[in-house]
Protein backbone atom coordinates (compact mmCIF):
# COMPACT_ATOMS: atom_id res chain seq x y z
CA UNK A 1 0.00 0.00 0.00
CA UNK A 2 1.32 3.40 -1.43
CA UNK A 3 2.12 5.79 2.27
CA UNK A 4 0.22 9.40 1.05
CA UNK A 5 2.56 12.18 -0.54
CA UNK A 6 4.70 14.21 2.52
CA UNK A 7 2.73 17.39 0.74
CA UNK A 8 -0.47 16.10 1.90
CA UNK A 9 1.07 15.14 5.30
CA UNK A 10 2.02 18.47 5.87
CA UNK A 11 -1.29 20.56 4.50
CA UNK A 12 -3.32 18.08 7.40
CA UNK A 13 -0.86 19.26 10.05
CA UNK A 14 -1.76 22.70 8.83
CA UNK A 15 -4.96 22.75 9.09
CA UNK A 16 -5.05 21.25 11.98
CA UNK A 17 -3.05 23.59 14.04
CA UNK A 18 -5.20 26.45 13.04
CA UNK A 19 -8.41 24.59 13.97
CA UNK A 20 -6.62 24.30 17.20
CA UNK A 21 -5.68 27.94 17.72
CA UNK A 22 -8.83 29.79 16.38
CA UNK A 23 -10.83 27.56 19.38
CA UNK A 24 -8.00 28.49 22.22
CA UNK A 25 -9.41 31.74 23.97
CA UNK A 26 -6.79 34.79 22.97
CA UNK A 27 -6.10 34.84 26.86
CA UNK A 28 -4.27 31.97 26.54
CA UNK A 29 -2.20 32.97 23.70
CA UNK A 30 -1.42 36.47 24.68
CA UNK A 31 -0.94 38.84 28.13
CA UNK A 32 -2.33 42.21 27.53
CA UNK A 33 -1.71 44.47 30.55
CA UNK A 34 -3.62 47.21 31.84
CA UNK A 35 -3.30 50.03 30.86
CA UNK A 36 -5.81 51.94 32.57
CA UNK A 37 -4.57 54.62 35.56
CA UNK A 38 -4.79 53.90 39.46
CA UNK A 39 -6.39 57.54 39.93
CA UNK A 40 -4.94 56.86 43.49
CA UNK A 41 -1.22 55.88 43.08
CA UNK A 42 -1.22 58.06 39.81
CA UNK A 43 -2.28 61.19 42.31
CA UNK A 44 0.89 59.92 44.50
CA UNK A 45 3.38 60.01 41.43
CA UNK A 46 4.14 56.34 41.38
CA UNK A 47 4.55 53.93 38.23
CA UNK A 48 6.47 50.50 38.01
CA UNK A 49 8.85 50.38 34.98
CA UNK A 50 10.74 47.82 33.41
CA UNK A 51 14.73 48.08 33.94
CA UNK A 52 15.19 46.68 30.48
CA UNK A 53 12.10 47.56 28.30
CA UNK A 54 10.14 51.07 27.33
CA UNK A 55 7.47 49.65 29.55
CA UNK A 56 5.90 51.65 32.44
CA UNK A 57 2.65 50.15 34.06
CA UNK A 58 0.64 51.08 37.45
CA UNK A 59 1.28 47.61 38.97
CA UNK A 60 3.78 45.89 40.48
CA UNK A 61 4.68 42.54 39.38
CA UNK A 62 7.09 41.36 36.13
CA UNK A 63 7.21 42.99 32.69
CA UNK A 64 4.50 41.51 30.75
CA UNK A 65 7.11 42.19 27.27
CA UNK A 66 10.14 40.49 29.04
CA UNK A 67 9.05 39.36 32.13
CA UNK A 68 11.75 41.41 34.52
CA UNK A 69 10.90 42.26 37.73
CA UNK A 70 9.86 46.06 37.41
CA UNK A 71 11.24 48.85 39.90
CA UNK A 72 9.12 51.63 41.27
CA UNK A 73 9.35 55.07 40.18
CA UNK A 74 7.97 57.73 42.29
CA UNK A 75 8.48 61.14 41.52
CA UNK A 76 10.33 63.78 43.71
CA UNK A 77 12.03 61.71 45.79
CA UNK A 78 15.41 60.54 46.41
CA UNK A 79 17.61 58.42 48.65
CA UNK A 80 20.63 59.34 49.22
CA UNK A 81 22.54 56.84 46.99
CA UNK A 82 19.85 58.41 44.18
CA UNK A 83 21.50 61.57 45.27
CA UNK A 84 25.08 60.58 44.99
CA UNK A 85 23.92 58.56 41.74
CA UNK A 86 22.72 61.29 40.12
CA UNK A 87 24.92 64.61 40.87
CA UNK A 88 22.46 66.21 42.83
CA UNK A 89 23.25 69.80 44.16
CA UNK A 90 21.13 71.83 45.95
CA UNK A 91 21.37 75.45 46.85
CA UNK A 92 19.11 78.42 48.49
CA UNK A 93 17.60 80.91 47.05
CA UNK A 94 18.80 84.54 48.07
CA UNK A 95 17.56 88.30 48.54
CA UNK A 96 19.71 91.06 46.96
CA UNK A 97 19.96 93.51 44.30
CA UNK A 98 19.26 93.16 40.82
CA UNK A 99 22.57 94.82 39.56
CA UNK A 100 24.86 93.74 36.83
CA UNK A 101 28.11 95.49 34.75
CA UNK A 102 26.92 95.96 31.51
CA UNK A 103 29.80 94.85 29.24
CA UNK A 104 30.60 96.89 25.04
CA UNK A 105 32.77 97.38 22.73
CA UNK A 106 32.92 100.66 20.60
CA UNK A 107 35.63 102.70 18.80
CA UNK A 108 36.02 106.72 20.04
CA UNK A 109 35.30 109.71 17.95
CA UNK A 110 35.64 113.38 17.98
CA UNK A 111 33.08 115.00 20.14
CA UNK A 112 31.10 117.08 17.29
CA UNK A 113 29.26 118.91 20.25
CA UNK A 114 32.55 120.49 20.48
CA UNK A 115 33.43 121.16 16.39
CA UNK A 116 33.78 125.08 15.30
CA UNK A 117 33.98 126.04 11.78
CA UNK A 118 35.92 129.02 10.71
CA UNK A 119 34.79 131.08 8.07
CA UNK A 120 35.83 134.61 6.27
CA UNK A 121 32.70 136.37 7.15
CA UNK A 122 33.75 138.97 4.24
CA UNK A 123 34.50 137.64 0.50
CA UNK A 124 37.69 137.93 -1.26
CA UNK A 125 40.39 135.98 -3.07
CA UNK A 126 42.81 133.82 -1.70
CA UNK A 127 46.68 135.03 -1.94
CA UNK A 128 47.76 133.20 0.74
CA UNK A 129 47.55 130.58 3.07
CA UNK A 130 49.37 129.86 6.36
CA UNK A 131 50.49 126.42 8.33
CA UNK A 132 46.87 126.10 9.72
CA UNK A 133 45.78 125.38 6.17
CA UNK A 134 48.46 122.04 5.26
CA UNK A 135 49.28 120.34 8.21
CA UNK A 136 47.16 117.73 9.17
CA UNK A 137 45.62 117.66 12.45
CA UNK A 138 47.27 121.24 13.54
CA UNK A 139 46.50 122.43 16.71
CA UNK A 140 45.64 126.21 16.54
CA UNK A 141 45.31 128.46 19.56
CA UNK A 142 42.70 131.39 19.30
CA UNK A 143 43.71 134.07 16.85
CA UNK A 144 45.67 131.77 14.93
CA UNK A 145 46.15 133.59 11.06
CA UNK A 146 44.41 130.90 8.65
CA UNK A 147 44.74 132.79 5.14
CA UNK A 148 45.24 136.27 3.76
CA UNK A 149 42.39 137.33 1.30
CA UNK A 150 42.90 140.06 -1.52
CA UNK A 151 39.07 141.43 -0.59
CA UNK A 152 37.48 145.04 -2.43
CA UNK A 153 34.22 144.57 -0.01
CA UNK A 154 36.82 145.00 3.22
CA UNK A 155 38.88 147.59 0.93
CA UNK A 156 36.01 150.03 0.46
CA UNK A 157 35.26 149.70 4.08
CA UNK A 158 37.76 150.78 5.06
CA UNK A 159 37.88 154.02 2.85
CA UNK A 160 34.73 154.78 4.03
CA UNK A 161 36.21 154.47 7.56
CA UNK A 162 38.99 157.08 7.32
CA UNK A 163 36.87 159.31 5.56
CA UNK A 164 34.28 159.38 8.35
CA UNK A 165 36.75 159.94 11.13
CA UNK A 166 38.14 162.73 9.04
CA UNK A 167 34.61 164.34 8.83
CA UNK A 168 33.87 163.48 12.53
CA UNK A 169 30.64 161.09 11.80
CA UNK A 170 30.61 159.67 14.75
CA UNK A 171 27.27 157.67 13.63
CA UNK A 172 29.20 156.41 10.45
CA UNK A 173 32.27 155.59 12.68
CA UNK A 174 30.08 153.59 15.02
CA UNK A 175 28.45 151.41 11.82
CA UNK A 176 31.72 150.68 10.57
CA UNK A 177 33.24 149.64 13.50
CA UNK A 178 30.52 147.66 13.89
CA UNK A 179 30.49 146.05 10.85
CA UNK A 180 34.30 145.15 11.30
CA UNK A 181 33.67 143.45 14.55
CA UNK A 182 30.89 141.19 12.69
CA UNK A 183 34.27 140.48 9.95
CA UNK A 184 36.07 139.49 13.12
CA UNK A 185 38.13 142.39 11.83
CA UNK A 186 38.05 144.55 14.65
CA UNK A 187 42.00 145.21 14.45
CA UNK A 188 41.81 146.37 10.73
CA UNK A 189 38.79 149.19 12.20
CA UNK A 190 41.56 149.59 15.08
CA UNK A 191 44.07 150.62 12.74
CA UNK A 192 42.14 153.29 10.74
CA UNK A 193 41.07 154.71 13.54
CA UNK A 194 44.83 155.26 14.77
CA UNK A 195 45.43 157.01 11.44
CA UNK A 196 46.96 154.14 9.35
CA UNK A 197 46.30 153.74 5.68
CA UNK A 198 43.46 151.19 4.53
CA UNK A 199 44.84 148.16 2.90
CA UNK A 200 43.53 145.68 0.38
CA UNK A 201 44.55 142.58 2.30
CA UNK A 202 42.88 140.81 5.26
CA UNK A 203 43.93 138.11 7.24
CA UNK A 204 41.56 135.73 8.75
CA UNK A 205 41.39 134.57 11.94
CA UNK A 206 40.65 131.91 13.87
CA UNK A 207 38.12 133.15 16.61
CA UNK A 208 38.13 129.16 18.18
CA UNK A 209 41.10 127.20 19.38
CA UNK A 210 40.87 123.46 18.44
CA UNK A 211 42.60 120.80 16.30
CA UNK A 212 41.94 120.67 12.73
CA UNK A 213 39.53 117.51 11.93
CA UNK A 214 41.92 115.30 9.32
CA UNK A 215 39.02 113.67 7.13
CA UNK A 216 38.16 117.04 5.76
CA UNK A 217 41.65 117.90 4.52
CA UNK A 218 41.22 116.62 0.81
CA UNK A 219 38.60 119.74 1.13
CA UNK A 220 40.52 121.80 2.45
CA UNK A 221 43.51 121.77 0.54
CA UNK A 222 40.81 121.39 -3.17
CA UNK A 223 38.69 125.04 -1.45
CA UNK A 224 41.61 126.72 -0.13
CA UNK A 225 44.02 126.86 -3.30
CA UNK A 226 45.70 129.90 -4.17
CA UNK A 227 43.78 132.77 -6.24
CA UNK A 228 40.35 131.03 -5.68
CA UNK A 229 38.08 133.20 -4.67
CA UNK A 230 36.07 132.68 -1.49
CA UNK A 231 32.03 133.79 -0.51
CA UNK A 232 31.34 135.34 2.79
CA UNK A 233 29.96 132.08 4.11
CA UNK A 234 32.46 129.08 2.48
CA UNK A 235 33.81 127.03 5.64
CA UNK A 236 37.27 127.38 5.77
CA UNK A 237 38.83 124.99 8.32
CA UNK A 238 36.51 122.87 10.61
CA UNK A 239 38.27 122.80 14.38
CA UNK A 240 37.41 120.01 17.34
CA UNK A 241 38.57 119.61 20.74
CA UNK A 242 40.87 116.60 20.82
CA UNK A 243 40.23 116.24 24.77
CA UNK A 244 36.41 115.27 24.33
CA UNK A 245 35.70 112.15 22.47
CA UNK A 246 32.51 110.15 21.99
CA UNK A 247 32.33 106.36 21.97
CA UNK A 248 29.02 104.67 20.65
CA UNK A 249 28.54 101.28 21.83
CA UNK A 250 25.21 98.75 21.43
CA UNK A 251 24.13 97.04 24.21
CA UNK A 252 21.76 93.86 24.23
CA UNK A 253 18.32 94.52 24.53
CA UNK A 254 17.96 92.74 27.88
CA UNK A 255 21.00 94.83 29.02
CA UNK A 256 19.77 98.49 28.20
CA UNK A 257 16.88 97.82 31.23
CA UNK A 258 19.60 98.36 33.65
CA UNK A 259 21.40 101.93 32.43
CA UNK A 260 20.17 105.06 32.08
CA UNK A 261 21.70 108.68 31.68
CA UNK A 262 24.28 110.32 33.85
CA UNK A 263 25.61 106.96 34.87
CA UNK A 264 29.34 106.47 35.13
CA UNK A 265 31.38 104.46 32.66
CA UNK A 266 34.89 102.63 33.34
CA UNK A 267 37.06 102.47 30.04
CA UNK A 268 39.53 100.63 29.07
CA UNK A 269 41.97 99.95 26.16
CA UNK A 270 44.08 97.31 24.53
CA UNK A 271 47.52 99.40 24.17
CA UNK A 272 46.62 101.33 27.50
CA UNK A 273 44.32 98.88 29.83
CA UNK A 274 42.22 100.40 32.63
CA UNK A 275 41.71 104.28 32.23
CA UNK A 276 40.56 105.06 35.42
CA UNK A 277 41.90 108.59 34.69
CA UNK A 278 39.25 109.35 32.29
CA UNK A 279 35.59 110.47 32.84
CA UNK A 280 33.04 109.10 31.14
CA UNK A 281 29.40 109.27 31.13
CA UNK A 282 26.31 107.31 29.73
CA UNK A 283 25.13 110.77 27.52
CA UNK A 284 22.06 109.26 25.63
CA UNK A 285 20.20 105.96 25.59
CA UNK A 286 18.48 105.17 22.28
CA UNK A 287 14.85 105.75 22.03
CA UNK A 288 14.51 102.24 19.68
CA UNK A 289 15.66 98.84 19.59
CA UNK A 290 17.36 97.96 16.51
CA UNK A 291 15.03 95.48 14.91
CA UNK A 292 18.54 93.53 13.29
CA UNK A 293 20.46 93.12 16.41
CA UNK A 294 18.37 93.81 19.44
CA UNK A 295 20.24 96.37 20.52
CA UNK A 296 19.85 99.61 22.12
CA UNK A 297 22.29 102.81 20.96
CA UNK A 298 24.21 104.44 23.72
CA UNK A 299 26.11 107.19 23.62
CA UNK A 300 29.13 107.75 25.90
CA UNK A 301 31.03 111.02 26.44
CA UNK A 302 34.79 110.80 27.25
CA UNK A 303 36.55 114.18 28.69
CA UNK A 304 40.49 114.36 29.45
CA UNK A 305 41.17 112.02 26.92
CA UNK A 306 44.07 113.72 24.45
CA UNK A 307 46.85 111.78 25.78
CA UNK A 308 45.43 108.45 26.24
CA UNK A 309 42.96 107.62 23.29
CA UNK A 310 43.07 108.78 19.67
CA UNK A 311 39.46 108.85 17.49
CA UNK A 312 39.41 105.21 16.09
CA UNK A 313 40.68 103.79 19.15
CA UNK A 314 39.19 100.33 20.34
CA UNK A 315 37.57 101.26 23.74
CA UNK A 316 35.40 98.80 25.85
CA UNK A 317 33.05 100.07 28.25
CA UNK A 318 32.13 98.72 31.39
CA UNK A 319 28.71 100.14 33.25
CA UNK A 320 27.37 99.09 36.31
CA UNK A 321 23.59 98.98 36.61
CA UNK A 322 21.00 98.12 39.11
CA UNK A 323 17.25 97.90 38.98
CA UNK A 324 14.95 100.00 41.72
CA UNK A 325 12.15 97.88 43.07
CA UNK A 326 9.76 98.73 40.21
CA UNK A 327 11.95 97.18 37.46
CA UNK A 328 13.63 100.93 36.27
CA UNK A 329 17.23 101.62 36.13
CA UNK A 330 18.38 102.69 39.77
CA UNK A 331 21.41 105.22 40.98
CA UNK A 332 24.20 102.57 40.98
CA UNK A 333 25.82 105.04 43.80
CA UNK A 334 22.59 105.13 46.10
CA UNK A 335 22.09 101.84 47.81
CA UNK A 336 18.79 103.37 49.14
CA UNK A 337 17.39 103.12 45.48
CA UNK A 338 17.93 99.65 45.25
CA UNK A 339 15.46 97.11 45.27
CA UNK A 340 16.09 93.77 46.67
CA UNK A 341 14.69 90.65 44.61
CA UNK A 342 14.47 86.82 44.72
CA UNK A 343 17.41 85.67 43.54
CA UNK A 344 18.01 81.99 42.05
CA UNK A 345 21.21 80.35 40.25
CA UNK A 346 20.21 79.78 36.40
CA UNK A 347 21.31 76.04 36.42
CA UNK A 348 18.41 75.48 38.85
CA UNK A 349 15.91 76.54 35.99
CA UNK A 350 14.49 74.37 33.56
CA UNK A 351 12.69 76.11 30.50
CA UNK A 352 10.71 75.38 27.11
CA UNK A 353 11.00 78.97 26.40
CA UNK A 354 7.89 79.87 27.87
CA UNK A 355 7.60 77.91 30.70
CA UNK A 356 9.76 78.19 33.77
CA UNK A 357 10.31 75.64 36.42
CA UNK A 358 12.49 74.78 39.25
CA UNK A 359 12.41 71.86 41.67
CA UNK A 360 12.36 72.58 45.44
CA UNK A 361 13.30 70.57 48.60
CA UNK A 362 9.42 69.99 49.81
CA UNK A 363 10.87 67.19 52.48
CA UNK A 364 14.03 65.87 54.24
CA UNK A 365 13.53 62.79 55.65
CA UNK A 366 16.52 61.18 58.24
CA UNK A 367 17.23 58.18 56.56
CA UNK A 368 18.63 61.19 54.11
CA UNK A 369 15.96 61.09 51.69
CA UNK A 370 14.67 64.39 49.88
CA UNK A 371 11.62 65.21 48.24
CA UNK A 372 11.18 67.78 46.05
CA UNK A 373 8.12 68.88 44.37
CA UNK A 374 7.68 71.22 40.93
CA UNK A 375 8.18 74.74 41.36
CA UNK A 376 6.44 76.97 38.15
CA UNK A 377 8.18 80.43 37.95
CA UNK A 378 7.77 83.70 36.50
CA UNK A 379 11.28 85.28 35.86
CA UNK A 380 13.02 88.59 35.68
CA UNK A 381 15.93 89.72 33.85
CA UNK A 382 19.32 87.55 34.15
CA UNK A 383 21.90 88.83 35.81
CA UNK A 384 25.62 88.36 36.30
CA UNK A 385 27.19 88.09 39.94
CA UNK A 386 31.10 88.84 40.46
CA UNK A 387 31.82 85.49 40.62
CA UNK A 388 30.62 85.19 36.55
CA UNK A 389 27.82 83.23 38.23
CA UNK A 390 24.44 83.70 35.95
CA UNK A 391 21.55 84.27 38.35
CA UNK A 392 17.85 84.96 37.33
CA UNK A 393 15.52 87.37 39.34
CA UNK A 394 12.22 85.53 40.58
CA UNK A 395 9.43 87.93 40.01
CA UNK A 396 6.66 84.76 41.71
CA UNK A 397 7.00 80.83 42.36
CA UNK A 398 10.03 81.15 45.22
CA UNK A 399 11.12 83.10 48.33
CA UNK A 400 14.29 83.47 49.73
CA UNK A 401 15.41 80.37 52.05
CA UNK A 402 13.61 77.69 49.62
CA UNK A 403 15.93 75.14 48.65
CA UNK A 404 16.50 74.21 45.07
CA UNK A 405 18.16 71.77 43.14
CA UNK A 406 20.97 73.10 40.66
CA UNK A 407 22.35 69.68 39.13
CA UNK A 408 20.37 66.73 38.34
CA UNK A 409 17.64 68.59 37.33
CA UNK A 410 17.08 67.19 34.61
CA UNK A 411 16.93 63.69 35.65
CA UNK A 412 14.22 64.69 38.93
CA UNK A 413 12.21 66.30 36.46
CA UNK A 414 12.52 62.63 33.58
CA UNK A 415 11.55 60.70 36.89
CA UNK A 416 8.24 62.91 37.29
CA UNK A 417 7.74 62.97 33.40
CA UNK A 418 7.91 58.70 33.82
CA UNK A 419 5.74 58.66 37.33
CA UNK A 420 3.47 60.52 35.18
CA UNK A 421 3.04 63.91 37.56
CA UNK A 422 3.60 67.30 36.50
CA UNK A 423 6.61 68.44 34.97
CA UNK A 424 8.54 70.57 32.75
CA UNK A 425 6.34 69.31 29.28
CA UNK A 426 3.58 68.06 31.43
CA UNK A 427 2.22 70.64 33.62
CA UNK A 428 -1.01 69.06 35.03
CA UNK A 429 1.35 65.43 34.60
CA UNK A 430 1.71 63.13 31.50
CA UNK A 431 -1.24 61.27 30.18
CA UNK A 432 -1.96 57.55 30.80
CA UNK A 433 1.73 55.53 30.25
CA UNK A 434 1.71 53.21 27.59
CA UNK A 435 1.52 49.58 27.54
CA UNK A 436 3.56 46.77 26.53
CA UNK A 437 3.26 45.93 22.54
CA UNK A 438 -0.53 45.04 21.51
CA UNK A 439 -1.36 42.06 19.72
Amino acid sequence: MRSPPALLIAAAGLAAGALVIALLPSRALFSVPDARVDPAKSAAGERWACPMMDFIGTQPGNCPVCGMQMTRVTAGELAREQQRRMGVQLATVTEGPASVTVRAYGAADYDHRYTSVVIPRVAGRIVKRYMATYGCCENLAAGAPVVDLYSPEAFTAQGELAAAVKLGDEPTIRALTERFARWNLSAIAAAILGGEPPRDIVTIHTPFAGQVLLRDFEKVNESLELGREVMADTPLLRLVDPDRLTLVVHVPEGRARFLREGQRVVLESDDHGPLPELEATVARLGQEIDPEIRSREVRIYISGARSVLQPGSLVAAQIKGVLASDFRPADPQDPDTWGKFVLIPKTAVLSTGVRNVAWRVAERQRDGRVRFELAPLALGPRLENESGNDMYVVRAGLKPGDEVATQGVFLIDSQAQLAGTSSLRFPVGAVAPAAAHQH
